[in-house]
Protein backbone atom coordinates (compact mmCIF):
# COMPACT_ATOMS: atom_id res chain seq x y z
CA UNK A 1 0.00 0.00 0.00
CA UNK A 2 1.57 3.38 -0.92
CA UNK A 3 0.93 6.80 0.24
CA UNK A 4 -2.47 7.28 -1.59
CA UNK A 5 -3.40 4.23 0.05
CA UNK A 6 -3.53 2.21 -3.35
CA UNK A 7 -2.54 -1.33 -2.76
CA UNK A 8 0.24 -2.78 -5.07
CA UNK A 9 1.16 -6.59 -5.40
CA UNK A 10 1.44 -10.04 -6.92
CA UNK A 11 -1.65 -12.59 -7.16
CA UNK A 12 -0.99 -15.50 -9.42
CA UNK A 13 1.93 -14.05 -11.20
CA UNK A 14 0.20 -10.97 -12.26
CA UNK A 15 0.66 -7.50 -11.20
CA UNK A 16 -2.66 -5.69 -10.44
CA UNK A 17 -3.34 -2.05 -8.72
CA UNK A 18 -6.85 -1.16 -7.50
CA UNK A 19 -7.86 1.47 -5.12
CA UNK A 20 -7.92 0.14 -1.54
CA UNK A 21 -10.30 2.26 -0.12
CA UNK A 22 -7.91 2.86 2.98
CA UNK A 23 -8.01 -0.45 3.37
CA UNK A 24 -4.31 -2.50 3.35
CA UNK A 25 -4.67 -5.84 1.98
CA UNK A 26 -0.91 -6.75 1.98
CA UNK A 27 0.47 -9.08 -0.72
CA UNK A 28 -2.13 -11.85 0.15
CA UNK A 29 -5.48 -12.43 -2.49
CA UNK A 30 -8.47 -11.73 -1.34
CA UNK A 31 -9.50 -14.77 -0.78
CA UNK A 32 -13.27 -14.56 -0.79
CA UNK A 33 -13.29 -11.44 0.82
CA UNK A 34 -15.41 -8.04 -0.56
CA UNK A 35 -13.84 -6.04 -3.18
CA UNK A 36 -15.62 -2.89 -3.03
CA UNK A 37 -18.49 -4.93 -2.35
CA UNK A 38 -18.45 -7.80 -4.57
CA UNK A 39 -16.83 -11.10 -3.75
CA UNK A 40 -13.34 -11.44 -5.70
CA UNK A 41 -12.87 -15.28 -5.50
CA UNK A 42 -9.07 -14.68 -5.70
CA UNK A 43 -9.14 -13.52 -9.27
CA UNK A 44 -6.70 -10.29 -10.08
CA UNK A 45 -9.77 -8.08 -11.38
CA UNK A 46 -7.53 -4.30 -12.13
CA UNK A 47 -10.93 -3.21 -14.08
CA UNK A 48 -9.93 -6.11 -17.41
CA UNK A 49 -12.19 -8.56 -17.98
CA UNK A 50 -13.13 -11.90 -15.90
CA UNK A 51 -10.50 -14.19 -17.76
CA UNK A 52 -12.81 -15.65 -19.08
CA UNK A 53 -14.78 -16.81 -16.02
CA UNK A 54 -18.43 -17.51 -16.05
CA UNK A 55 -19.53 -14.28 -14.26
CA UNK A 56 -22.61 -16.35 -12.53
CA UNK A 57 -25.24 -14.05 -12.51
CA UNK A 58 -23.14 -11.66 -10.45
CA UNK A 59 -23.44 -7.40 -10.97
CA UNK A 60 -20.21 -6.65 -13.08
CA UNK A 61 -18.46 -3.79 -11.99
CA UNK A 62 -21.39 -3.15 -9.56
CA UNK A 63 -24.05 -2.87 -12.99
CA UNK A 64 -26.34 -5.61 -13.76
CA UNK A 65 -26.01 -7.11 -17.04
CA UNK A 66 -27.90 -5.26 -18.95
CA UNK A 67 -30.85 -5.20 -16.17
CA UNK A 68 -30.34 -9.27 -16.43
CA UNK A 69 -28.41 -11.46 -14.73
CA UNK A 70 -25.44 -13.29 -16.77
CA UNK A 71 -26.85 -16.63 -15.85
CA UNK A 72 -23.45 -18.66 -15.85
CA UNK A 73 -22.38 -18.00 -19.46
CA UNK A 74 -18.24 -17.48 -20.31
CA UNK A 75 -18.02 -13.20 -21.40
CA UNK A 76 -15.53 -14.48 -23.53
CA UNK A 77 -12.58 -12.32 -22.14
CA UNK A 78 -13.65 -8.98 -23.44
CA UNK A 79 -14.83 -5.82 -21.28
CA UNK A 80 -18.05 -4.94 -20.08
CA UNK A 81 -17.99 -1.04 -21.37
CA UNK A 82 -21.52 -0.99 -20.99
CA UNK A 83 -22.35 -2.68 -23.84
CA UNK A 84 -24.85 -5.07 -23.77
CA UNK A 85 -23.51 -8.90 -24.54
CA UNK A 86 -24.54 -10.88 -27.35
CA UNK A 87 -23.24 -14.14 -28.54
CA UNK A 88 -22.07 -13.91 -32.83
CA UNK A 89 -25.04 -14.86 -34.83
CA UNK A 90 -24.57 -16.43 -38.14
CA UNK A 91 -25.00 -13.33 -41.14
CA UNK A 92 -28.91 -13.02 -41.93
CA UNK A 93 -30.01 -15.03 -44.54
CA UNK A 94 -30.07 -13.31 -47.97
CA UNK A 95 -32.65 -14.84 -49.79
CA UNK A 96 -30.72 -16.25 -53.63
CA UNK A 97 -30.51 -13.43 -56.51
CA UNK A 98 -32.91 -13.70 -59.19
CA UNK A 99 -31.98 -14.41 -62.64
CA UNK A 100 -31.76 -12.07 -65.28
CA UNK A 101 -33.72 -11.95 -68.14
CA UNK A 102 -30.94 -13.29 -70.11
CA UNK A 103 -30.50 -16.54 -68.36
CA UNK A 104 -34.79 -16.74 -68.24
CA UNK A 105 -34.38 -16.67 -71.90
CA UNK A 106 -32.03 -19.38 -71.78
CA UNK A 107 -33.63 -21.41 -69.72
CA UNK A 108 -36.39 -21.09 -71.77
CA UNK A 109 -34.91 -22.83 -74.67
CA UNK A 110 -32.84 -25.35 -72.56
CA UNK A 111 -35.94 -26.30 -71.77
CA UNK A 112 -36.95 -27.12 -75.30
CA UNK A 113 -33.54 -28.88 -75.70
CA UNK A 114 -34.72 -32.21 -74.04
CA UNK A 115 -37.57 -32.82 -76.45
CA UNK A 116 -35.65 -32.07 -79.37
CA UNK A 117 -32.74 -34.37 -78.15
CA UNK A 118 -35.03 -37.28 -77.79
CA UNK A 119 -36.42 -37.14 -81.04
CA UNK A 120 -33.39 -36.89 -83.06
CA UNK A 121 -31.77 -39.71 -80.87
CA UNK A 122 -35.58 -41.72 -81.38
CA UNK A 123 -34.61 -41.28 -85.64
CA UNK A 124 -31.05 -42.16 -85.30
CA UNK A 125 -31.25 -44.91 -83.28
CA UNK A 126 -34.68 -46.76 -84.37
CA UNK A 127 -33.32 -46.04 -88.02
CA UNK A 128 -29.80 -47.98 -87.42
CA UNK A 129 -30.89 -51.01 -85.98
CA UNK A 130 -33.73 -50.73 -88.59
CA UNK A 131 -31.23 -50.66 -91.46
CA UNK A 132 -28.54 -52.93 -89.85
CA UNK A 133 -31.61 -55.75 -88.99
CA UNK A 134 -32.67 -55.41 -92.45
CA UNK A 135 -29.45 -55.29 -93.93
CA UNK A 136 -28.08 -58.05 -91.89
CA UNK A 137 -31.64 -60.29 -93.48
CA UNK A 138 -30.89 -59.32 -96.92
CA UNK A 139 -27.64 -60.59 -97.07
CA UNK A 140 -28.56 -63.59 -95.29
CA UNK A 141 -31.19 -64.35 -97.74
CA UNK A 142 -28.49 -63.76 -100.54
CA UNK A 143 -26.81 -66.57 -99.43
CA UNK A 144 -28.87 -68.82 -99.18
CA UNK A 145 -30.51 -67.70 -102.73
CA UNK A 146 -27.44 -66.93 -104.61
CA UNK A 147 -29.67 -66.59 -107.88
CA UNK A 148 -32.18 -63.98 -105.76
CA UNK A 149 -33.27 -61.47 -108.31
CA UNK A 150 -32.74 -57.69 -107.29
CA UNK A 151 -36.29 -56.96 -107.45
CA UNK A 152 -36.68 -60.07 -105.06
CA UNK A 153 -33.96 -58.80 -102.60
CA UNK A 154 -35.78 -55.21 -102.66
CA UNK A 155 -38.74 -56.99 -101.10
CA UNK A 156 -36.66 -58.53 -98.43
CA UNK A 157 -35.21 -55.31 -97.64
CA UNK A 158 -38.44 -53.38 -96.74
CA UNK A 159 -40.16 -56.31 -95.54
CA UNK A 160 -37.70 -56.48 -92.84
CA UNK A 161 -37.62 -52.77 -92.33
CA UNK A 162 -41.81 -53.53 -91.38
CA UNK A 163 -40.56 -56.23 -88.92
CA UNK A 164 -37.84 -54.56 -87.15
CA UNK A 165 -39.82 -51.35 -86.82
CA UNK A 166 -40.67 -52.80 -82.67
CA UNK A 167 -37.10 -53.35 -82.47
CA UNK A 168 -36.07 -50.00 -83.38
CA UNK A 169 -38.02 -48.84 -80.81
CA UNK A 170 -37.13 -51.24 -77.86
CA UNK A 171 -32.88 -50.21 -79.07
CA UNK A 172 -33.93 -46.34 -78.43
CA UNK A 173 -35.79 -46.60 -75.31
CA UNK A 174 -33.32 -48.85 -74.07
CA UNK A 175 -30.30 -46.17 -75.24
CA UNK A 176 -31.42 -43.54 -73.96
CA UNK A 177 -32.20 -43.93 -70.17
CA UNK A 178 -28.34 -43.74 -69.79
CA UNK A 179 -27.94 -40.42 -71.44
CA UNK A 180 -30.87 -38.93 -70.06
CA UNK A 181 -30.46 -40.66 -66.82
CA UNK A 182 -26.91 -38.95 -66.29
CA UNK A 183 -28.34 -35.60 -68.20
CA UNK A 184 -30.87 -35.33 -65.58
CA UNK A 185 -28.44 -36.65 -62.48
CA UNK A 186 -26.04 -33.75 -63.05
CA UNK A 187 -27.91 -31.17 -64.79
CA UNK A 188 -30.92 -31.12 -61.91
CA UNK A 189 -28.00 -30.41 -59.42
CA UNK A 190 -27.77 -34.47 -58.61
CA UNK A 191 -31.27 -35.34 -57.28
CA UNK A 192 -30.57 -37.71 -54.41
CA UNK A 193 -32.72 -40.83 -55.09
CA UNK A 194 -32.97 -42.02 -51.18
CA UNK A 195 -34.91 -38.44 -50.69
CA UNK A 196 -37.42 -39.45 -53.98
CA UNK A 197 -37.98 -42.84 -52.35
CA UNK A 198 -38.44 -40.81 -48.81
CA UNK A 199 -41.13 -38.54 -50.73
CA UNK A 200 -42.92 -41.12 -51.89
CA UNK A 201 -45.57 -42.11 -49.48
CA UNK A 202 -48.97 -44.75 -49.66
CA UNK A 203 -51.04 -41.38 -50.51
CA UNK A 204 -49.16 -40.59 -53.66
CA UNK A 205 -48.69 -44.71 -54.43
CA UNK A 206 -52.37 -44.85 -54.33
CA UNK A 207 -52.65 -41.55 -56.40
CA UNK A 208 -50.69 -42.37 -59.16
CA UNK A 209 -52.53 -46.01 -59.54
CA UNK A 210 -55.63 -44.60 -59.46
CA UNK A 211 -54.48 -41.76 -61.29
CA UNK A 212 -53.22 -44.28 -63.92
CA UNK A 213 -56.57 -45.87 -64.33
CA UNK A 214 -58.17 -42.81 -64.68
CA UNK A 215 -56.04 -41.07 -66.99
CA UNK A 216 -56.62 -44.18 -69.62
CA UNK A 217 -60.19 -43.82 -69.34
CA UNK A 218 -59.57 -40.00 -69.85
CA UNK A 219 -57.73 -40.53 -72.61
CA UNK A 220 -59.76 -43.07 -74.17
CA UNK A 221 -62.76 -40.40 -74.14
CA UNK A 222 -60.79 -38.00 -76.01
CA UNK A 223 -59.71 -40.06 -78.66
CA UNK A 224 -63.33 -41.35 -78.79
CA UNK A 225 -64.60 -37.55 -79.25
CA UNK A 226 -61.70 -37.14 -81.84
CA UNK A 227 -63.30 -39.52 -84.49
CA UNK A 228 -66.20 -38.05 -84.52
CA UNK A 229 -64.21 -34.00 -84.53
CA UNK A 230 -61.69 -35.43 -86.50
CA UNK A 231 -62.41 -38.72 -88.35
CA UNK A 232 -59.45 -38.73 -91.04
CA UNK A 233 -56.83 -38.15 -88.63
CA UNK A 234 -58.11 -40.98 -86.08
CA UNK A 235 -58.03 -43.44 -89.04
CA UNK A 236 -54.39 -42.53 -89.73
CA UNK A 237 -53.58 -42.77 -85.99
CA UNK A 238 -55.27 -46.56 -86.12
CA UNK A 239 -53.56 -47.36 -89.06
CA UNK A 240 -50.28 -45.96 -87.64
CA UNK A 241 -50.67 -48.24 -84.14
CA UNK A 242 -51.52 -51.62 -86.29
CA UNK A 243 -48.37 -51.10 -87.98
CA UNK A 244 -46.24 -51.20 -84.71
CA UNK A 245 -48.73 -53.23 -83.11
CA UNK A 246 -47.60 -52.87 -79.96
CA UNK A 247 -48.19 -55.79 -77.57
CA UNK A 248 -47.99 -58.17 -80.19
CA UNK A 249 -44.35 -59.15 -78.95
CA UNK A 250 -42.17 -59.08 -75.98
CA UNK A 251 -39.99 -56.16 -77.44
CA UNK A 252 -42.87 -53.81 -77.78
CA UNK A 253 -44.36 -54.43 -74.56
CA UNK A 254 -41.15 -54.06 -72.53
CA UNK A 255 -40.41 -50.91 -74.75
CA UNK A 256 -44.23 -49.38 -73.91
CA UNK A 257 -45.09 -50.59 -70.69
CA UNK A 258 -41.47 -50.64 -68.96
CA UNK A 259 -38.94 -48.53 -70.75
CA UNK A 260 -41.12 -45.14 -72.05
CA UNK A 261 -42.75 -44.32 -68.78
CA UNK A 262 -38.94 -44.20 -67.31
CA UNK A 263 -37.33 -42.44 -70.31
CA UNK A 264 -40.33 -40.27 -70.90
CA UNK A 265 -40.44 -39.04 -67.12
CA UNK A 266 -36.71 -38.36 -66.91
CA UNK A 267 -37.10 -36.07 -70.27
CA UNK A 268 -40.23 -33.99 -69.40
CA UNK A 269 -41.35 -34.09 -65.76
CA UNK A 270 -37.60 -34.28 -65.02
CA UNK A 271 -35.38 -32.40 -67.61
CA UNK A 272 -37.84 -30.01 -69.06
CA UNK A 273 -40.16 -29.08 -66.37
CA UNK A 274 -36.75 -28.23 -64.01
CA UNK A 275 -35.59 -25.92 -66.89
CA UNK A 276 -39.00 -24.68 -67.21
CA UNK A 277 -39.61 -23.25 -64.07
CA UNK A 278 -36.14 -21.27 -64.00
CA UNK A 279 -37.38 -19.79 -66.99
CA UNK A 280 -40.98 -18.77 -66.51
CA UNK A 281 -42.73 -17.18 -63.25
CA UNK A 282 -45.24 -19.27 -61.85
CA UNK A 283 -45.17 -23.47 -61.49
CA UNK A 284 -48.52 -23.44 -63.89
CA UNK A 285 -46.71 -22.06 -66.58
CA UNK A 286 -43.84 -24.29 -66.11
CA UNK A 287 -46.22 -27.30 -66.59
CA UNK A 288 -48.16 -26.43 -69.63
CA UNK A 289 -44.81 -25.94 -71.13
CA UNK A 290 -43.75 -29.62 -70.34
CA UNK A 291 -47.33 -31.12 -70.87
CA UNK A 292 -47.07 -29.53 -74.10
CA UNK A 293 -43.74 -30.65 -75.10
CA UNK A 294 -44.50 -34.18 -74.17
CA UNK A 295 -47.60 -34.00 -76.24
CA UNK A 296 -45.34 -33.17 -79.34
CA UNK A 297 -43.20 -35.90 -78.83
CA UNK A 298 -45.58 -38.45 -79.79
CA UNK A 299 -45.59 -36.64 -83.38
CA UNK A 300 -49.65 -36.71 -83.66
CA UNK A 301 -52.86 -35.04 -83.14
CA UNK A 302 -54.35 -37.97 -81.73
CA UNK A 303 -52.03 -39.47 -78.80
CA UNK A 304 -50.75 -35.46 -78.60
CA UNK A 305 -53.62 -34.14 -77.30
CA UNK A 306 -54.37 -36.82 -74.52
CA UNK A 307 -50.79 -36.77 -73.97
CA UNK A 308 -51.16 -33.03 -73.04
CA UNK A 309 -53.75 -33.52 -70.63
CA UNK A 310 -51.97 -36.65 -69.07
CA UNK A 311 -48.79 -34.39 -69.02
CA UNK A 312 -50.70 -31.58 -66.74
CA UNK A 313 -51.46 -34.34 -64.07
CA UNK A 314 -47.65 -35.81 -64.20
CA UNK A 315 -46.55 -32.72 -63.98
CA UNK A 316 -48.69 -32.11 -60.48
CA UNK A 317 -47.80 -35.40 -59.18
CA UNK A 318 -43.83 -34.72 -59.42
CA UNK A 319 -43.95 -31.46 -58.39
CA UNK A 320 -46.56 -32.64 -55.04
CA UNK A 321 -44.43 -35.13 -54.14
CA UNK A 322 -41.26 -33.76 -55.36
CA UNK A 323 -40.00 -37.03 -56.94
CA UNK A 324 -39.95 -38.52 -60.57
CA UNK A 325 -41.51 -41.67 -58.81
CA UNK A 326 -45.12 -41.17 -58.68
CA UNK A 327 -45.30 -39.90 -61.97
CA UNK A 328 -43.16 -43.06 -63.23
CA UNK A 329 -46.07 -45.52 -61.49
CA UNK A 330 -48.56 -43.52 -63.13
CA UNK A 331 -47.36 -43.56 -66.82
CA UNK A 332 -46.94 -47.64 -66.40
CA UNK A 333 -50.36 -47.76 -64.84
CA UNK A 334 -51.37 -46.00 -68.21
CA UNK A 335 -49.51 -47.98 -70.60
CA UNK A 336 -49.55 -50.93 -69.18
CA UNK A 337 -53.76 -50.58 -69.05
CA UNK A 338 -54.22 -49.19 -72.54
CA UNK A 339 -52.44 -51.81 -73.85
CA UNK A 340 -53.77 -54.71 -71.97
CA UNK A 341 -57.21 -54.44 -70.43
CA UNK A 342 -58.78 -50.89 -70.89
CA UNK A 343 -60.67 -51.89 -73.81
CA UNK A 344 -62.16 -55.08 -73.24
CA UNK A 345 -63.32 -54.02 -69.48
CA UNK A 346 -65.34 -50.95 -70.69
CA UNK A 347 -66.30 -52.59 -74.32
CA UNK A 348 -69.94 -52.07 -73.08
CA UNK A 349 -69.43 -48.40 -73.51
CA UNK A 350 -71.63 -47.51 -76.45
CA UNK A 351 -69.94 -46.48 -79.86
CA UNK A 352 -71.53 -42.64 -79.56
CA UNK A 353 -70.18 -39.25 -79.06
CA UNK A 354 -72.45 -38.62 -76.18
CA UNK A 355 -71.32 -41.63 -74.39
CA UNK A 356 -67.40 -40.45 -75.02
CA UNK A 357 -68.73 -36.91 -73.73
CA UNK A 358 -69.92 -37.99 -70.87
CA UNK A 359 -67.44 -40.36 -69.66
CA UNK A 360 -64.68 -37.31 -70.29
CA UNK A 361 -66.90 -35.31 -67.88
CA UNK A 362 -66.72 -37.98 -65.20
CA UNK A 363 -63.68 -38.41 -65.58
CA UNK A 364 -62.28 -34.89 -66.26
CA UNK A 365 -64.02 -34.75 -62.55
CA UNK A 366 -62.38 -38.06 -60.62
CA UNK A 367 -58.88 -36.49 -61.95
CA UNK A 368 -60.00 -32.77 -60.10
CA UNK A 369 -60.93 -34.91 -56.98
CA UNK A 370 -57.42 -36.92 -57.44
CA UNK A 371 -55.87 -33.03 -57.15
CA UNK A 372 -57.90 -32.30 -54.22
CA UNK A 373 -56.64 -35.22 -52.34
CA UNK A 374 -53.36 -34.94 -53.55
CA UNK A 375 -53.29 -31.30 -51.90
CA UNK A 376 -51.32 -28.24 -52.68
CA UNK A 377 -48.03 -27.93 -54.01
CA UNK A 378 -45.41 -27.42 -51.09
CA UNK A 379 -43.84 -24.08 -51.50
CA UNK A 380 -39.71 -23.37 -52.17
CA UNK A 381 -38.09 -24.88 -48.94
CA UNK A 382 -41.34 -26.54 -47.67
CA UNK A 383 -41.45 -30.80 -47.52
CA UNK A 384 -44.08 -32.41 -49.44
CA UNK A 385 -44.98 -34.06 -45.66
CA UNK A 386 -45.78 -30.21 -44.49
CA UNK A 387 -47.61 -29.35 -47.26
CA UNK A 388 -49.72 -32.37 -47.35
CA UNK A 389 -50.75 -31.41 -43.64
CA UNK A 390 -52.21 -27.46 -44.61
CA UNK A 391 -55.79 -27.49 -46.03
CA UNK A 392 -57.22 -26.39 -49.31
Amino acid sequence: MDNNGTYSGQQGGTAWQQPGNGQAYGSQPNNGQAYNGQVYNGQAYNGQAYNGQPYNGQAYNGQPYNGQAYNGQVYNGQPYSGQPYSYPYPPMYQPPKKDGIGKKIGYFFLALSPAVVSLLLQLILSLAYVMIAAVIEMVGYMGQHSGASESVLTQIFYQALQEHMTGGVFFYHLMSLPIFGLWYYFGCKKPKLKQSFKNVTWKAGAIAVLGGVVLCLLSTSIVGIEQYLLPRIVEDYVELIESIDIGADVLSTVAAVCLAPIGEELVCRGLILYYAKKSLPRFFLANILQAAMFGLMHMNWVQGIYAFAIGLFLGYLTERYHSLLPAMLLHFVVNFSTTYWIDKAFFWIPDTFYAYGIMFVVTLALVLLLVLWGGKIPKRGETPERAGQKKL
